[in-house]
Protein backbone atom coordinates (compact mmCIF):
# COMPACT_ATOMS: atom_id res chain seq x y z
CA UNK A 1 0.00 0.00 0.00
CA UNK A 2 1.44 3.55 -0.61
CA UNK A 3 -1.25 4.35 2.39
CA UNK A 4 0.47 8.35 2.10
CA UNK A 5 -1.21 9.18 5.37
CA UNK A 6 0.89 12.33 5.39
CA UNK A 7 1.70 13.75 8.33
CA UNK A 8 1.46 17.60 8.69
CA UNK A 9 4.72 18.85 6.76
CA UNK A 10 2.91 17.12 3.98
CA UNK A 11 -0.01 18.58 3.90
CA UNK A 12 1.52 21.65 4.14
CA UNK A 13 3.74 21.01 1.07
CA UNK A 14 0.74 19.97 -0.75
CA UNK A 15 -0.34 24.07 -0.99
CA UNK A 16 2.56 24.99 -2.81
CA UNK A 17 1.57 22.51 -5.57
CA UNK A 18 4.18 23.49 -7.11
CA UNK A 19 -6.72 -6.34 -15.76
CA UNK A 20 -4.89 -8.58 -18.82
CA UNK A 21 -3.80 -6.46 -21.24
CA UNK A 22 -7.09 -6.00 -23.64
CA UNK A 23 -9.08 -5.28 -20.73
CA UNK A 24 -7.41 -2.07 -20.72
CA UNK A 25 -7.89 -0.87 -24.09
CA UNK A 26 -4.66 -1.86 -25.23
CA UNK A 27 -3.18 -4.70 -28.24
CA UNK A 28 -2.16 -7.62 -26.70
CA UNK A 29 1.03 -6.79 -27.70
CA UNK A 30 3.76 -7.61 -25.38
CA UNK A 31 7.13 -6.84 -24.51
CA UNK A 32 9.98 -9.70 -23.07
CA UNK A 33 12.64 -8.20 -21.16
CA UNK A 34 15.98 -10.08 -21.53
CA UNK A 35 16.03 -10.61 -17.78
CA UNK A 36 13.25 -13.58 -18.60
CA UNK A 37 15.97 -16.04 -20.58
CA UNK A 38 18.58 -15.43 -17.30
CA UNK A 39 19.04 -18.30 -16.16
CA UNK A 40 19.27 -17.24 -12.69
CA UNK A 41 16.72 -14.72 -13.44
CA UNK A 42 16.53 -11.00 -11.27
CA UNK A 43 13.35 -10.72 -8.88
CA UNK A 44 11.59 -7.24 -8.19
CA UNK A 45 9.64 -7.69 -4.44
CA UNK A 46 7.57 -5.10 -3.87
CA UNK A 47 6.01 -5.03 0.42
CA UNK A 48 2.84 -3.65 1.30
CA UNK A 49 1.60 -3.52 4.91
CA UNK A 50 -2.24 -3.86 4.99
CA UNK A 51 -2.48 -6.96 3.17
CA UNK A 52 -0.01 -8.13 5.27
CA UNK A 53 -0.24 -11.62 7.43
CA UNK A 54 -1.16 -10.57 11.16
CA UNK A 55 -2.88 -7.32 10.35
CA UNK A 56 -6.60 -6.98 11.22
CA UNK A 57 -6.44 -3.31 12.22
CA UNK A 58 -5.51 -0.19 10.50
CA UNK A 59 -3.77 1.12 13.65
CA UNK A 60 -0.92 -1.89 13.12
CA UNK A 61 -0.16 -0.25 10.14
CA UNK A 62 0.38 3.21 11.21
CA UNK A 63 3.32 4.66 12.58
CA UNK A 64 3.79 5.79 15.50
CA UNK A 65 0.91 3.58 17.05
CA UNK A 66 2.62 0.68 19.22
CA UNK A 67 0.45 -1.82 17.21
CA UNK A 68 2.70 -1.06 14.03
CA UNK A 69 6.12 -2.17 15.53
CA UNK A 70 4.90 -5.68 16.43
CA UNK A 71 3.36 -5.70 12.88
CA UNK A 72 6.64 -5.01 10.88
CA UNK A 73 7.48 -8.97 12.36
CA UNK A 74 4.47 -9.87 10.15
CA UNK A 75 5.28 -8.23 7.05
CA UNK A 76 9.27 -9.24 7.63
CA UNK A 77 7.57 -13.08 8.26
CA UNK A 78 5.58 -12.70 4.55
CA UNK A 79 8.91 -11.45 3.22
CA UNK A 80 10.87 -14.10 4.01
CA UNK A 81 8.11 -16.98 2.57
CA UNK A 82 8.58 -15.19 -0.46
CA UNK A 83 12.17 -14.78 -0.67
CA UNK A 84 12.36 -18.57 0.17
CA UNK A 85 9.70 -19.50 -2.41
CA UNK A 86 11.78 -17.33 -4.76
CA UNK A 87 15.14 -19.10 -4.12
CA UNK A 88 13.57 -22.29 -4.22
CA UNK A 89 12.56 -22.23 -7.36
CA UNK A 90 16.24 -20.95 -8.94
CA UNK A 91 15.43 -17.05 -8.32
CA UNK A 92 18.78 -14.96 -8.63
CA UNK A 93 19.37 -11.58 -7.10
CA UNK A 94 16.64 -10.73 -5.35
CA UNK A 95 15.75 -6.89 -4.84
CA UNK A 96 13.52 -5.90 -2.17
CA UNK A 97 11.43 -2.21 -2.43
CA UNK A 98 9.36 -0.61 0.26
CA UNK A 99 5.38 0.41 -1.46
CA UNK A 100 4.19 1.20 2.05
CA UNK A 101 3.41 4.92 3.59
CA UNK A 102 2.89 3.80 7.28
CA UNK A 103 4.95 7.55 8.05
CA UNK A 104 8.06 6.31 9.29
CA UNK A 105 10.87 8.23 7.87
CA UNK A 106 13.17 6.80 10.38
CA UNK A 107 13.80 3.07 8.86
CA UNK A 108 11.43 0.63 6.45
CA UNK A 109 8.69 -0.87 7.74
CA UNK A 110 10.51 -4.58 7.22
CA UNK A 111 12.76 -5.19 9.91
CA UNK A 112 16.10 -5.13 7.51
CA UNK A 113 18.10 -7.22 10.34
CA UNK A 114 15.75 -9.85 10.11
CA UNK A 115 15.23 -9.93 6.47
CA UNK A 116 16.64 -13.00 4.23
CA UNK A 117 20.42 -12.39 3.46
CA UNK A 118 19.66 -13.60 0.31
CA UNK A 119 17.98 -10.39 -0.54
CA UNK A 120 18.63 -7.40 -1.20
CA UNK A 121 16.40 -4.06 0.35
CA UNK A 122 17.08 -1.11 -2.08
CA UNK A 123 18.21 2.12 -1.09
CA UNK A 124 18.93 5.23 -2.82
CA UNK A 125 20.06 8.59 -2.04
CA UNK A 126 17.80 10.37 -3.69
CA UNK A 127 13.99 10.26 -2.99
CA UNK A 128 12.04 7.76 -5.57
CA UNK A 129 8.53 6.19 -6.41
CA UNK A 130 9.00 2.89 -6.17
CA UNK A 131 5.96 2.23 -8.35
CA UNK A 132 7.22 4.21 -11.32
CA UNK A 133 11.07 5.16 -10.83
CA UNK A 134 12.65 1.81 -9.88
CA UNK A 135 11.74 -0.45 -13.43
CA UNK A 136 14.23 -1.38 -15.66
CA UNK A 137 14.74 -4.38 -18.02
CA UNK A 138 16.91 -6.36 -15.33
CA UNK A 139 13.90 -7.55 -13.73
CA UNK A 140 12.62 -10.75 -15.06
CA UNK A 141 9.47 -10.32 -12.94
CA UNK A 142 7.76 -8.96 -10.44
CA UNK A 143 6.32 -10.70 -7.07
CA UNK A 144 4.14 -8.05 -4.44
CA UNK A 145 3.28 -9.00 -0.86
CA UNK A 146 1.25 -7.28 2.04
CA UNK A 147 -1.04 -6.21 -0.96
CA UNK A 148 -4.73 -5.02 -0.70
CA UNK A 149 -7.70 -4.64 -2.57
CA UNK A 150 -8.95 -1.54 -4.47
CA UNK A 151 -11.01 1.25 -3.16
CA UNK A 152 -14.51 0.78 -2.85
CA UNK A 153 -14.65 -2.79 -2.34
CA UNK A 154 -15.21 -4.95 0.66
CA UNK A 155 -11.33 -5.52 1.09
CA UNK A 156 -9.48 -4.71 4.25
CA UNK A 157 -8.29 -1.46 3.93
CA UNK A 158 -9.30 -1.36 0.54
CA UNK A 159 -7.92 1.29 -1.33
CA UNK A 160 -5.56 2.78 -4.29
CA UNK A 161 -2.58 4.84 -3.79
CA UNK A 162 -4.25 6.63 -0.76
CA UNK A 163 -6.65 6.82 1.14
CA UNK A 164 -9.62 8.61 -1.21
CA UNK A 165 -9.34 8.26 -4.33
CA UNK A 166 -10.84 5.60 -6.58
CA UNK A 167 -9.01 4.94 -9.59
CA UNK A 168 -9.96 3.85 -13.75
CA UNK A 169 -7.08 3.55 -16.22
CA UNK A 170 -8.34 3.23 -19.88
CA UNK A 171 -12.13 2.83 -18.51
CA UNK A 172 -10.99 -0.07 -15.94
CA UNK A 173 -11.24 0.06 -11.93
CA UNK A 174 -7.24 -0.72 -10.61
CA UNK A 175 -5.36 -2.09 -8.26
CA UNK A 176 -2.33 -0.87 -6.72
CA UNK A 177 -0.94 -4.34 -8.27
CA UNK A 178 -2.37 -3.13 -11.30
CA UNK A 179 -0.36 0.24 -11.38
CA UNK A 180 2.73 -2.01 -10.75
CA UNK A 181 2.19 -4.26 -13.82
CA UNK A 182 0.94 -1.10 -16.36
CA UNK A 183 4.16 0.58 -15.06
CA UNK A 184 6.27 -2.54 -15.43
CA UNK A 185 5.12 -3.03 -19.04
CA UNK A 186 7.29 -0.31 -20.06
CA UNK A 187 9.99 -3.04 -19.85
CA UNK A 188 8.01 -5.95 -20.75
CA UNK A 189 7.81 -7.25 -16.95
CA UNK A 190 5.25 -9.15 -15.64
CA UNK A 191 4.28 -9.48 -12.11
CA UNK A 192 4.02 -13.26 -11.48
CA UNK A 193 2.70 -13.82 -7.71
CA UNK A 194 0.84 -11.21 -4.90
CA UNK A 195 0.08 -12.07 -1.27
CA UNK A 196 -3.14 -10.35 0.32
CA UNK A 197 -6.69 -10.89 1.37
CA UNK A 198 -9.39 -12.74 -0.49
CA UNK A 199 -11.20 -9.85 -1.85
CA UNK A 200 -7.84 -8.97 -3.87
CA UNK A 201 -7.49 -12.50 -4.58
CA UNK A 202 -10.71 -12.43 -6.84
CA UNK A 203 -9.19 -8.77 -8.22
CA UNK A 204 -6.16 -10.41 -9.18
CA UNK A 205 -8.01 -13.47 -11.01
CA UNK A 206 -9.74 -10.93 -13.11
CA UNK A 207 -6.71 -8.71 -13.78
CA UNK A 208 -3.99 -11.53 -14.09
CA UNK A 209 -5.72 -14.72 -13.93
CA UNK A 210 -2.05 -16.66 -14.52
CA UNK A 211 -0.53 -15.14 -11.47
CA UNK A 212 -0.19 -17.23 -8.69
CA UNK A 213 -1.92 -15.86 -5.91
CA UNK A 214 -1.48 -16.64 -1.38
CA UNK A 215 -4.59 -15.99 0.51
CA UNK A 216 -2.94 -14.03 4.02
CA UNK A 217 -6.00 -13.39 5.72
CA UNK A 218 -10.27 -13.22 4.92
CA UNK A 219 -11.98 -9.18 4.96
CA UNK A 220 -14.95 -9.05 7.15
CA UNK A 221 -15.00 -5.37 5.82
CA UNK A 222 -12.41 -2.61 5.16
CA UNK A 223 -12.02 -2.05 9.21
CA UNK A 224 -11.51 -5.99 9.76
CA UNK A 225 -10.55 -9.52 8.59
CA UNK A 226 -10.59 -12.84 9.82
CA UNK A 227 -6.73 -14.03 10.55
CA UNK A 228 -4.91 -17.14 9.24
CA UNK A 229 -2.06 -18.71 11.34
CA UNK A 230 1.49 -17.47 11.10
CA UNK A 231 2.88 -20.74 10.04
CA UNK A 232 -0.42 -21.33 7.48
CA UNK A 233 0.52 -18.55 5.77
CA UNK A 234 4.17 -18.69 5.42
CA UNK A 235 3.81 -22.06 3.60
CA UNK A 236 1.33 -20.72 1.16
CA UNK A 237 3.43 -17.80 0.16
CA UNK A 238 6.66 -19.74 0.09
CA UNK A 239 4.11 -22.62 -2.23
CA UNK A 240 3.02 -19.57 -4.48
CA UNK A 241 6.58 -17.66 -4.89
CA UNK A 242 8.30 -21.26 -6.02
CA UNK A 243 5.19 -22.00 -8.16
CA UNK A 244 5.44 -18.53 -10.20
CA UNK A 245 9.22 -19.41 -10.71
CA UNK A 246 8.43 -22.86 -12.00
CA UNK A 247 5.75 -20.97 -14.64
CA UNK A 248 8.22 -18.18 -15.02
CA UNK A 249 8.90 -18.36 -19.17
CA UNK A 250 4.57 -18.57 -19.44
CA UNK A 251 4.03 -14.52 -17.96
CA UNK A 252 2.55 -12.41 -20.17
CA UNK A 253 3.38 -8.30 -18.97
CA UNK A 254 0.59 -6.11 -19.58
CA UNK A 255 0.79 -4.04 -23.03
CA UNK A 256 1.89 -0.80 -23.62
CA UNK A 257 -0.86 1.47 -24.57
CA UNK A 258 -1.11 4.16 -26.83
CA UNK A 259 -2.09 6.36 -24.02
CA UNK A 260 -3.81 6.84 -20.74
CA UNK A 261 -7.07 7.63 -19.41
CA UNK A 262 -7.55 8.34 -15.73
CA UNK A 263 -10.36 9.06 -13.43
CA UNK A 264 -10.12 9.52 -10.01
CA UNK A 265 -13.20 9.56 -7.81
CA UNK A 266 -13.07 10.98 -4.54
CA UNK A 267 -14.95 11.21 -1.08
CA UNK A 268 -16.89 14.36 -1.74
CA UNK A 269 -17.23 17.46 -4.45
CA UNK A 270 -14.80 19.22 -2.32
CA UNK A 271 -11.69 17.04 -2.72
CA UNK A 272 -12.58 17.21 -6.20
CA UNK A 273 -12.46 20.86 -6.72
CA UNK A 274 -9.30 21.16 -5.05
CA UNK A 275 -7.60 18.23 -7.32
CA UNK A 276 -8.95 20.23 -10.02
CA UNK A 277 -6.47 22.90 -9.26
CA UNK A 278 -3.57 20.51 -10.95
CA UNK A 279 -3.17 21.56 -14.62
CA UNK A 280 -4.64 19.51 -17.41
CA UNK A 281 -7.43 17.96 -15.09
CA UNK A 282 -10.53 18.43 -15.96
CA UNK A 283 -14.17 17.74 -14.02
CA UNK A 284 -15.81 14.35 -14.59
CA UNK A 285 -18.77 14.77 -12.33
CA UNK A 286 -18.96 16.65 -8.88
CA UNK A 287 -16.34 13.63 -7.25
CA UNK A 288 -14.75 12.67 -10.36
CA UNK A 289 -11.67 14.50 -12.51
CA UNK A 290 -10.27 12.85 -15.28
CA UNK A 291 -7.53 13.76 -17.76
CA UNK A 292 -5.28 11.86 -20.83
CA UNK A 293 -1.61 11.66 -20.96
CA UNK A 294 0.10 9.64 -23.65
CA UNK A 295 2.09 7.71 -20.92
CA UNK A 296 1.75 5.67 -18.07
CA UNK A 297 4.23 7.29 -15.62
CA UNK A 298 2.80 11.30 -16.59
CA UNK A 299 -0.36 10.19 -15.95
CA UNK A 300 0.73 8.58 -12.26
CA UNK A 301 2.17 11.51 -11.12
CA UNK A 302 0.05 13.88 -11.90
CA UNK A 303 -2.52 11.91 -10.13
CA UNK A 304 -0.44 11.96 -7.18
CA UNK A 305 -0.40 15.76 -7.42
CA UNK A 306 -4.16 15.82 -7.55
CA UNK A 307 -4.36 13.68 -4.66
CA UNK A 308 -2.16 15.99 -2.58
CA UNK A 309 -4.87 18.94 -3.35
CA UNK A 310 -7.48 16.52 -2.53
CA UNK A 311 -5.74 15.48 1.31
CA UNK A 312 -5.79 19.66 2.30
CA UNK A 313 -9.92 18.62 2.74
CA UNK A 314 -8.67 16.43 5.98
CA UNK A 315 -7.61 20.48 7.19
CA UNK A 316 -10.91 20.28 8.78
CA UNK A 317 -10.85 17.30 10.81
CA UNK A 318 -7.32 18.69 11.57
CA UNK A 319 -9.10 21.70 12.92
CA UNK A 320 -11.15 19.89 14.63
CA UNK A 321 -8.98 17.43 16.64
CA UNK A 322 -7.12 20.32 17.62
CA UNK A 323 -9.86 22.29 18.87
CA UNK A 324 -11.26 19.19 21.39
CA UNK A 325 -7.88 19.48 23.26
CA UNK A 326 -7.18 21.64 26.38
CA UNK A 327 -4.93 23.86 24.17
CA UNK A 328 -6.91 23.99 21.42
CA UNK A 329 -8.27 27.38 22.17
CA UNK A 330 -5.26 28.85 22.30
CA UNK A 331 -3.51 27.02 19.31
CA UNK A 332 -6.59 28.26 17.03
CA UNK A 333 -6.55 32.15 18.07
CA UNK A 334 -2.86 32.09 17.58
CA UNK A 335 -3.36 30.49 14.06
CA UNK A 336 -5.96 33.47 13.46
CA UNK A 337 -3.69 36.24 14.54
CA UNK A 338 -0.84 34.40 11.89
CA UNK A 339 -3.61 34.50 9.27
CA UNK A 340 -4.65 37.83 9.59
CA UNK A 341 -1.38 39.71 10.03
CA UNK A 342 -0.04 37.57 7.12
CA UNK A 343 -3.19 39.63 4.64
CA UNK A 344 -2.70 43.34 6.47
CA UNK A 345 1.02 43.23 7.33
CA UNK A 346 3.19 40.41 6.00
CA UNK A 347 6.24 41.85 6.57
CA UNK A 348 4.95 41.31 10.48
CA UNK A 349 4.79 37.23 10.32
CA UNK A 350 7.51 35.89 12.52
CA UNK A 351 10.52 34.41 10.98
CA UNK A 352 10.57 31.06 12.73
CA UNK A 353 12.61 28.73 14.24
CA UNK A 354 15.30 27.72 12.05
CA UNK A 355 14.84 23.84 10.97
CA UNK A 356 17.67 21.44 12.65
CA UNK A 357 20.31 20.66 10.80
CA UNK A 358 19.90 16.64 9.67
CA UNK A 359 22.31 14.55 11.16
CA UNK A 360 25.66 13.85 9.11
CA UNK A 361 26.09 11.37 6.90
CA UNK A 362 24.27 10.82 3.98
CA UNK A 363 20.32 10.85 3.72
CA UNK A 364 19.07 7.18 2.52
CA UNK A 365 15.58 6.44 0.77
CA UNK A 366 13.76 3.48 0.65
CA UNK A 367 10.81 3.72 -1.20
CA UNK A 368 7.24 4.93 -0.01
CA UNK A 369 8.84 6.88 2.88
Amino acid sequence: MLIRFAPLAALAAAVTLSAVPWSLGMPPTVRTPRAMRQAAPKILVYVDMDGSSGVNRARQVLYPNPEYFASRQFITNDLNAAIRGLKAGGAGEIVVTDAHGSGNSEAPDILLDRMDPRATFLFRDEEFDPYVDILDSSYAAIVAVGMHARARTAGFMAHTVTLEPFYKVNGVPITESEIIAISAARYGIPVVMVAGDDVLEGQIRQAFPDAEYAVVKRAKGPADAELIPQPAVQAAIEKAARAAMARLATFKPYAVAPSYRFEIGYWNARQAELALAVAGTQRVDSVTIGYTTPGFREGYVRSNQANGMARLDAMRWLMQAVSARPEGKAIMSDFLDLFVTAWLEPEKIPKGTTPPKPPSGKKRYWGDT
